[in-house]
């Protein structure tokens, strides 16, 4: 089947003759044109929405319902405004013959038998005085002698005393805009007065004057004075049948008259073979909207009305039936449905003379691929596109399919081929969109490098993400796990991993790490919260730079372009790749033996590594407090130092500073004691200055020395000695608020003859006594309920402090969900307790 055994195209587009281009001031000439044959050019004008407005407008006129005469045709170029003027002029013009055109479209308006129509051009009539040629063409030179400077409306009112008159102005804005505003100040004057006059006699009701004007909205001032009586307004670029006015210029046979039930199925059998990949919704809808446009696809009407819309230069409706009249001519009588790859692409090498020429370019390259140029032609025609620029996979195929020709797979397999043979081709990232690159060196090249790249060994994509973790990400300041080797080392090294693990994984990967591993605390692991090495999109990207980075040196660069794609895309997936870092791995002692892991947010700097880690600082010196008391002959500071650098169960101590700094802290609060050469013992117990601390000293607990090592002897007693009371919470810095009342003892009477006033009252012989309490805060804060006890003891007076309230903060560090209960258990009971728990929460995978 083929069009022509459904549609008959017009002769004109059959011989090549289409004229798409309609001028108002040929009315009249010589030749065979449309504008001057009323039966032809109403026989192709179809009464759009548009235009079916404007004879309402002029019925109403007609039959006095409405005294507005006045009217403005409104659009684009190409929108079909001359077109319109000229279907509205032969109304007037030749009211018998367009009277059975307006019946034969069952049109409600009745033309008056006789009427007068003048129409005028100014791309063809330039007069000073605008009103002139418009009264001679009326035959009315009598009343154009009688006028001095400018028509009145006495002047117009003869026109129209006895019969119909229609006044059509095509153009006439660029004319308008012609005057100078100094030299030619008195003519726009004139012309204004006459143009204000004869609209104000066309809104007139007693007068069937109508007065027709084509704008582009060009000239604000010319607007101005025609919207002074209101005229009505018509905008033919918004009528909404933009498909049928097409269709009808293009076609003699109706919509009405054509085989419907054998279009559809025609239609059907291309619906039937759109197999995958093409992807369309509400199939009916699609097939029903295919039978609307026969014989164009409905993509390819949509193609081309987004690229023909509000372009002035690019003609609009008109463009677009200049293409389909030659692609009709071409091809009505060989195919059976017009589709995107039909269309000639010369059409369209004005929006894009240069991806135009690269798309010509391109089609020697792809003459092997079967409807490669079919393919290309349509990736280019939706790359010109300027609200898309692309083509999607179902646009190329469905823009290439034809049922007789191949099959929608073979189609697709060309496609894929296609790539990487056009030279100026490219696809995004998705493979689902393709379009014309200008330049393949920094598009095409890169993507298609960037493919050869994925299709061998990963190896080198795996090679350059360890390189960018580690420059670009982590600043050179980080070593790549398991892919570098971690040296054996008692300084802090800050280890990134590549791959995602759940925390079971994790343990086993790290467990295997550190075996055998003399200094474990030293080492500081940062995980990536989601998946980099078996991630899709991380792959492409990494080995997108690749792609271009291996183009160095083979292509010309000299504006260094390529340096710039190399740049963008390393920072695009260095960006990516920080998004993904991190958890630190933190380790601390399982009460059940050995070691647990915990992660600890941090983003992709080592100093917020080291931040996040510099806050277990005030933990060192518990754990030191912990190791010497179970050591009765203490610990050397050298022998503690390492422990801290070599078992994960302890604080990881990120400097030598931060160690010493516990221990002086620990040995002010008189919690150690220490030992230095030939058994001598410092203790600030006794007062004694904190010695100098080299490897030669050991830690000792003062309970697990002789009480004698740290007394001070002052008049037979003793202080500081024994063994500290209270114990140690062991759950780090704690403050306590506590709110208290001192006593005072008034003497007399308080409140006159009456009763006590405020306070507790006391009676005896004689007289009351009264007492008044204010509230005050006192503050205690240490690592252990030892310190805080000593504290408590010498700042609460037990005769007069009665304690109301009392604020408890612990920093504990980490504590297992048993150790938090068994804290809690061992709080005593009060009229109201409230706590907040803080808690480190893992995460799924």
């Amino acid at each position: 089947m083929h069009i022509s055994d459904f549609l008959t195209p017009r002769d004109e587009v059959v011989e090549g003759r289409f004229q798409g281009v309609l001028q108002a001031h040929k009315v009249g000439s010589s030749g065979d044109r449309l504008e001057n044959d009323p039966s032809r050019l109403l026989s192709m004008t179809y009464p759009s929405n548009a235009l079916q407005t404007a004879f309402d407008h002029v019925d109403n006129k007609l039959r006095s319902r409405d005294s507005q005469g006045g009217i403005t045709l409104s659009g684009p170029y190409g929108a079909g405004k001359s077109h319109g003027l000229l279907a509205l002029y032969h109304l007037f013009d030749s009211p018998e013959l367009a009277q059975d055109w307006i019946d034969e479209w069952d049109i409600a308006l009745d033309l008056p038998s006789t009427a007068r129509a003048s129409i005028l051009s100014t791309s063809k009539t330039d007069a000073d005085r605008i009103w002139e040629p418009i009264f001679r063409d009326l035959g009315r030179e009598d009343v154009l002698d009688d006028i001095k400077r400018y028509p009145t409306t006495d002047h117009i009112e003869k026109l129209a005393a006895d019969e119909t008159i229609a006044i059509f102005f095509d153009e006439i804005e660029t004319w308008w805009e012609s005057f100078s505003d100094t030299a030619d100040e008195e003519l726009v004057e004139r012309n204004e007065f006459f143009l204000q006059n004869l609209f104000e006699v066309a809104n007139d009701p007693d007068y069937n004057l109508f007065t027709f004007v084509t704008l582009l909205d060009k000239s604000e001032d010319l607007k101005r004075i025609l919207n002074r009586t209101s005229p009505y307004a018509v905008d033919l670029n918004s009528t909404g049948d933009r498909e049928r006015i097409i269709l009808h210029r293009l076609f003699e046979t109706r919509r009405d008259d054509f085989d419907e039930s054998a279009v559809r199925d025609v239609v059907r059998e291309y619906i039937d073979n759109y197999a995958y990949p093409i992807e369309i919704d509400e199939e009916k809808r699609y097939e029903n909207r295919m039978v609307e446009t026969y014989p164009f696809h409905p993509e390819l009407l949509d193609l081309l009305d987004s690229l023909y819309e509000g372009g002035r230069e690019r003609q609009n409706v008109r463009g677009a039936m200049n293409v389909l009249a030659d692609t009709v001519r071409r091809l009505y009588d060989e195919t059976d449905l017009i589709i995107t790859s039909d269309i000639n692409a010369a059409a369209f090498r004005g929006i894009n003379q240069t991806l135009f020429n690269r798309y010509r370019s391109d089609l020697e390259a792809v003459d092997t691929i079967d409807f490669g140029d079919d393919l290309l032609k349509a990736i280019l025609l939706y790359t010109l596109d300027e609200r898309r620029q692309e083509a999607s996979v179902t646009e190329c195929l469905i823009g290439t399919y034809k049922p007789e020709k191949t099959s929608v797979s073979k189609l697709d397999m060309s496609l894929g081929n296609l790539y990487g043979t056009a030279h100026y081709l490219d696809r995004d990232s998705s493979k689902q969109n393709y379009f014309i690159t200008e330049d393949p060196k920094l598009t095409a090249l890169v993507t298609r490098e960037q493919e050869r790249v994925l299709e061998g060994d990963h190896s080198d994509i795996e090679t350059k993400l360890v390189e960018v973790v580690r420059d670009d990400v982590w600043s050179s300041d980080v070593h790549v796990y398991p892919d570098e080797d971690i040296p054996e080392s008692k300084e802090i090294q800050v280890v990134v991993l590549l791959d995602h693990h759940s925390n079971g994984a994790l343990r086993s990967e790290l467990d295997d790490f550190f075996e055998g591993r003399t200094y474990q605390n030293t080492v500081l692991f940062v995980a990536p919260k989601q998946e980099i090495r078996s991630d899709k999109d991380i792959i492409r990207k990494a080995a997108r730079v690749l792609g271009a980075e291996n183009l160095q040196g083979k292509v010309d660069d000299e504006q260094g372009e390529l340096g710039k794609i190399i740049r963008d895309e390393r920072r695009e997936l260095r960006n990516e790749l920080e998004g993904r870092y991190g958890n630190w791995i933190k380790w601390s002692e399982d009460p059940r033996g050995g070691v647990r892991l915990r992660k600890k947010s941090v983003v992709a700097d080592v100093d917020d590594v080291k931040d996040k880690v510099g806050r277990d600082k005030t933990y060192v010196g518990e754990k030191i407090l912990d190791e010497v008391e179970d050591a009765e002959n203490g610990i050397s500071l050298d022998s503690m130092l390492n422990d801290f650098r070599q078992f994960r169960r302890m604080p990881v101590v990120l400097e030598k500073g931060v160690f010493t700094s516990a221990v002086s802290k620990l040995y002010r609060d008189e919690r150690i004691v220490l030992e230095g050469d030939r058994g001598k013992f410092y203790a600030a117990h006794k007062n004694d200055a904190l010695p100098d601390l080299n490897d030669g000293l050991t830690i000792h607990c003062p309970k697990n020395l002789d009480e004698a090592v740290y007394t001070k002897t002052d008049t037979g007693s003793t202080t500081g000695g024994g063994e500290p009371s209270g114990g140690d919470s062991g759950t780090g810095s704690t403050t306590v608020g506590v709110s208290s009342g001192g006593q005072t003892t008034i003497g007399g009477t308080a409140g006159g003859s009456g009763g006590p006033s405020g306070g507790d009252t006391g009676g005896s012989e004689g007289g009351t006594v009264a007492t008044e309490t204010e509230t005050t805060r006192v503050t205690f804060e240490g690592p252990s309920a030892r310190v805080l006890r000593s504290q408590a003891e010498s700042r609460v007076n037990g005769d007069t402090d009665t304690v109301t309230h009392i604020d408890l903060s612990y920093d504990v560090g980490e504590l297992s969900k048993e150790e938090l209960i068994e804290l809690i258990e061992g709080l005593p009971s009060a009229n109201h307790i409230e706590a907040t728990v803080v808690i480190q929460r893992e995460v799924q995978d």
